[in-house]
């Protein structure tokens, strides 16, 4: 489970603005369902991208930050999450690739929030006719004196066959400038490490249909670092499936 235990005092680098952050005993990543891009719904931690704004107007990397102090309590200002409209200004004001990578990774899945909620209202409604179809199905199975005697329908199980559609992914221009410039400087990380991101490599590429090289970058991590999250974008690969999909664990 997720553990707090006061707060830690830290100093910008910039202009050496304190702020006061939650001291994490323990960090529990588990969430209500997970997504190919990384995003977690409802998750016990929240979706990090590890940048913050600070009050002078700059960007700034958590990692950067100064440790001053730990305490109990703190009334200092807290440092919240960069919201989704600046983000292209954070990504334009990247001082280095390292903070360019982490402000488009933040922009790609703030960017595919509004597919998220299309997929959910169509899922629901999927299975709601999935629904009706099983109960159907299981009333007039039932004998005569099961429904003399009232007894309740057995409840709804989704099966292998049921039907299971997604609504069609289509990125904008701006996703697909912002997923292209992502992959380019992820690639550029493999020449010292070839293995580094494949995972979130194989997904961009998916994301932008390049099929070919997304099979060469979940193959890197076929063979050793075999999850749920790999094995399906590897299918989704297989099928030329471009859409976001939501899954459990």
């Amino acid at each position: 489970m997720t553990m707090i235990r006061g707060v830690r005092i830290q100093a910008t680098r910039c202009c050496g603005k304190q702020y006061a952050s939650p001291r994490y005993l323990s960090m529990n990543f588990m969430a209500f369902a997970f997504w190919t891009d990384g995003w977690r719904e409802n998750s016990l931690m929240p979706n990090e991208s590890g940048l913050r704004k600070c009050e002078c107007g700059a960007y700034v990397r958590l990692r950067d930050m100064i440790d001053i102090a730990e305490e109990e309590q703190s009334d200092l200002p807290r440092l919240s999450h960069i919201p989704g409209h600046l983000l292209q200004d954070c990504i334009q004001s990247a001082k280095d690739d390292d903070m360019e990578i982490l402000a488009r990774f933040a922009y790609w899945r703030h960017a595919n929030h509004e597919y998220r909620e299309t997929y959910k209202s169509h899922r629901d409604a999927e299975e709601e006719e999935n629904k009706k179809v099983w109960d159907a199905a299981h009333r007039e199975s039932q004998s005569w004196w099961k429904r003399t005697l009232r007894l309740p329908t057995p409840e709804y199980v989704r099966s292998a066959t049921s039907r299971f559609t997604v609504p069609s992914f289509e990125p904008s221009e701006i996703q697909i400038e912002n997923m292209t410039a992502l992959s380019t400087k992820l690639l550029v990380l493999q020449k010292n490490n070839p293995e580094a991101n494949a995972l979130d490599l194989a997904e961009l590429y998916r994301e932008l249909g390049r099929f070919d090289e997304a099979g060469v970058q979940i193959s890197k991590i076929a063979g050793n670092e075999t999850g749920i999250t790999s094995k399906l974008i590897f299918d989704l690969i297989d099928k030329k499936e471009i859409a976001l999909i939501r899954y459990r664990m």
